[in-house]
């Protein structure tokens, strides 16, 4: 009650003060001009109340803030007024859980994580950026690309979880179709980190020689480099020693932008990097409080800071939020925190960052970014842009361009396509049609009647002339016909799609996207030994199957296609690593699901790789952070990749170790090459590299995310692993063998014998010692021996036409259930999702 009789608030500081001690500075000084109610600066602000605080150390790390904020809650022995802070997401995340539960209203400077704009997991939480994705440092990023007219970007980050959440947003912004405008990204590429935590130097190299500079069909001057200070100047530096690109357009977010590298002496004057920072006020509330902190420094006998820090302006904006909806309540109601929750939220006020409202979800609303150019080692503001492209309020005439020059209008993303030269055939035929005219002029110039000749032949000619324009017109028109016959033709193809019926392994009692695969359920387990058949010491976290209706359409869609052109679509099942692209966008997609856009160029060109063996997929596959969105958070150790089902179709073996020269062909590949046998060009490219087969396709559609498999390697852990095989899991799955949709074929498992409905059949009886049953699997090898006896047995049936599905029987061989047909002696692995097919042969001896 003492707090409530005297007025007293208590507001903490959480900051980190070894990185950013000029951030505190700002807040002491704050909180003395607030408690002085006669300097003239918000002084209606808390009357007649003492403002008390104290700044704790937070660093950038969760378990030192929530230390920081128990520590402060036990000194006072209840509950704080407000926080002021944290700097790092992370952090900030940490402290709002708590805090959220006590209803204390927290505002941070600068935490901009996504996930901090969830209202029902951060109650309380406030702040005074916008969050890292369209609506905030995305958007401005992506209005301010759109308002130079720029369509066609690459996308550099490195492998930090941070960066590439970041630049996962942009894509997912950027991507695709918005009205007529269609983004497009023309490279990307992650730049790995050793164990230090410093850019790798090799994968910097890779990355710039990744880069399709010879090709400007696909490349762009517009490169977005997504890292922070200390790595993204590292890539740059190497850029510019390699001579690079020399006109490219590095475009930095808030994590590089208007900070310096130590050394500075490799940077050109005119580099052309363009900046995207926090909205940098310069009104009348912002020189106000600079004016004042320059005097009180200028009174201790220091130097005078000529403009604010980054984000000092924020941090003193955070204050006074809290301060202006603290004090828009009585002294007893600042101690109900959903008061003072509601006050904040509904706060409006000119700060010293400019004008402070906050969203439903508690971020900064209608966020601006400054736009900055390096020129001469140095940051130049050139203007400003907010969240959409007619919002840019940019100088051109401000900026510097590499290569082009200072003042000029922006250069283009694409680099001019050379013209499309004609053939020399054609140049031959108008060079000789050229030299006939001169040689018929010149042979009748002096003839009255060779004129007339001249004139006729003239006319001729120009009769042909017009007759060809006719043929031309006609094959225009078929043209269209065509056209409009294949647009019909896709339609129809498509309706047939949408007719689909979908997996009869889908759950059909949810409309999730991402269903959890149990232990307890067979396909948990055909995934499991497909993951471990050449990676032997992985074991599963976690396995979701993918229930994407629209997206199985369109890969139906292609499956029909691939059999109205007559090639059969040859399905595989393989693996793929998404590297660093968050799964959800692909299985989540509504169209295309693995999309060519996110493609990067590799051994065999710029596609969608693919690949026979898990252990090669391993090494692109994707590191989940511990938020996954709708999947739960994952260890450090753990990393995810697809089970993919892929229409491979009519397929050519492109070997890169045949030559040099093949090697670079391969490389170059856009298409698949041409098959001279049809005339049409091969559905996919397929090949050998690091002790695996891949397939690459150059189209979407081609391929449809099955599963997704979370793992980890070594030795197995039972609160992840529960089970360690499949009989454990289901003890009685040998009782139990696959449910298939043949249920009229007998499975002489369980249907040959002296009862139940087979009654009439022999009982099962040996073969005789000179009758072998094989299957051909690189050689022809034999079956088991309760194979061979329970295949003779059917057999015999097959020959005496008692079975009930004319030379059709399943057999149960181990934990696979096998459909053998006698008539074409071929058997299938049902129980696989290969469907694996092998011939079998009786063989007498």
């Amino acid at each position: 009650m003492e707090e409530i009789e005297s007025g007293k608030i208590f507001i903490a500081g959480l900051f980190d003060t070894t990185n950013n001690p000029e951030w505190e500075e700002h807040f002491n000084f704050a909180v003395s001009m607030i408690n002085d109610h006669t300097d003239g600066w918000y002084d209606d602000i808390l009357l007649d109340t003492d403002l008390e605080t104290v700044v704790v150390n937070s660093d950038c790390n969760p378990k030192v803030a929530v230390s920081s904020y128990w520590d402060l809650k036990n000194q006072r022995g209840r509950a704080l007024h407000g926080v002021v802070g944290c700097r790092c997401s992370g952090a900030s995340i940490a402290v709002a859980r708590i805090a959220g539960l006590e209803n204390v209203p927290q505002v941070s400077m600068s935490s901009s994580s996504a996930r901090l704009s969830d209202v029902d997991e951060f109650s309380s939480f406030f702040r005074m950026v916008a969050p890292d994705d369209s609506r905030g440092q995305v958007g401005g990023l992506v209005a301010l690309l759109r308002s130079f007219g720029w369509d066609r970007v690459s996308v550099i980050m490195t492998d930090m979880q941070y960066t590439k959440d970041l630049a996962t947003a942009f894509s997912n912004a950027w991507v695709g179709q918005q009205g007529s405008w269609i983004g497009d990204v023309a490279y990307s590429h992650t730049v790995s980190l050793t164990a230090s935590g410093d850019v790798d130097k090799a994968s910097i190299k890779q990355m710039l020689d990744g880069f399709p500079t010879d090709d400007p069909t696909i490349n762009s001057r517009v490169i977005i480099l997504i890292a922070h200070d200390h790595h993204a100047f590292e890539i740059l530096e190497m850029a510019q020693q390699n001579n690079f690109q020399p006109d490219s357009i590095w475009v930095g977010t808030d994590a590089w932008s208007n900070r310096f590298p130590d050394d500075n002496s490799w940077m050109p004057s005119f580099p052309g990097y363009l900046g995207l920072v926090p909205y940098q006020y310069k009104g009348m509330e912002n020189k106000n409080y600079l004016a004042r902190f320059q005097a009180a420094q200028r009174s201790k006998g220091m130097d005078a800071i000529t403009t604010l820090p980054t984000y000092a302006a924020e941090t003193v904006d955070s204050l006074l939020s809290l301060a202006t909806a603290l004090s828009s309540l009585s002294p007893k109601q600042r101690r109900e925190g959903d008061l003072v929750i509601s006050a904040l939220r509904n706060t409006t006020l000119a700060g010293v960052s400019g004008e402070i409202r906050f969203t439903a979800e508690g971020d900064r609303k209608n966020p601006r970014y400054t736009v900055l150019n390096f020129q001469d080692k140095a940051w130049v503001d050139v203007g400003s842009v907010g969240l959409t492209p007619d919002s840019a309020e940019i100088n051109i005439d401000h900026i510097c361009w590499a290569e082009a020059g200072c003042g000029v209008e922006p250069p283009l993303d694409k680099y001019d396509v050379p013209p499309i030269r004609l053939p020399s055939w054609v140049n031959v035929v108008i060079a000789l049609c050229s030299l006939a005219i001169i040689f018929l002029g010149l042979k009748y110039w002096r003839s009255k009647e060779g004129k007339k000749k001249l004139k006729s032949s003239m006319t001729e000619m120009q009769q042909r002339i017009n007759a060809m324009k006719d043929i031309d017109n006609e094959l225009e028109d078929l043209d269209k016909q065509v056209e409009a016959a294949q647009r019909r033709k896709s339609s129809l193809l498509k309706k047939r799609a949408d007719l689909q019926d979908v997996p009869n392994t889908w759950s059909t009692d949810t409309n999730e996207t991402l269903v959890n695969v149990s232990p307890h359920d067979e396909q948990y387990w055909l995934v499991n030994d497909k993951l471990r058949e050449t990676m032997g010491d992985a074991w599963i976290s976690n396995v979701w199957r993918i229930q994407n209706h629209q997206l199985w359409n369109y890969y139906s869609f292609h499956k029909n296609r691939l059999a109205m052109t007559g090639v059969g679509h040859n399905e595989h099942l393989v693996f793929h690593g998404s590297s660093s692209l968050e799964p959800s966008i692909i299985y989540n997609d509504r169209q295309d699901g693995f999309m060519m856009q996110f493609s990067r160029k590799g051994f065999w060109g710029r596609g969608i790789y693919f690949a026979q063996k898990s252990d090669y997929s391993n090494s692109y596959s994707y590191k989940p952070g511990t938020d996954c969105s709708e999947r739960p958070g994952a260890g450090s150790s753990e990393r995810e990749m697809f089970l993919a089902k892929l229409l491979v179709g009519n397929e050519i073996l492109m070997d890169i170790n045949e030559s040099a020269s093949k090697a670079a062909e391969c490389r170059e590949l856009t298409v698949p090459p041409t098959d001279p046998q049809t005339g049409l060009k091969f559905n996919t490219v397929t090949g050998y590299t690091g002790g695996s087969q891949v397939w690459i396709v150059y189209e979407n559609g081609r391929a449809y995310p099955d599963y997704l498999i979370r793992y980890y390697r070594g030795r197995r852990d039972p609160s992840r692993t529960p089970f360690m095989t499949k009989q454990e899991a289901m003890p009685d799955s040998k009782n139990h063998p696959t449910k298939t949709k043949s249920k009229a074929i007998p499975d002489l498992e369980t249907g040959l014998g002296h009862s139940g409905s087979h009654a009439s059949l022999p009982a099962p009886v040996p073969p005789p010692n000179a009758v072998t049953w094989e299957y051909y699997d690189a050689g022809w090898k034999p079956f088991d021996v309760a194979a061979q006896v329970k295949i003779d047995v059917g057999y015999q049936l097959y020959l005496t036409k008692k079975t009930a599905n004319s030379g059709r029987v399943n057999i149960q061989s181990g934990s696979w259930t096998y459909e053998v047909d006698f008539t074409s002696m071929m058997q299938t692995n049902i129980s696989h999702p290969n469907r694996t097919q092998r011939k079998i042969r009786q063989h007498v001896v």
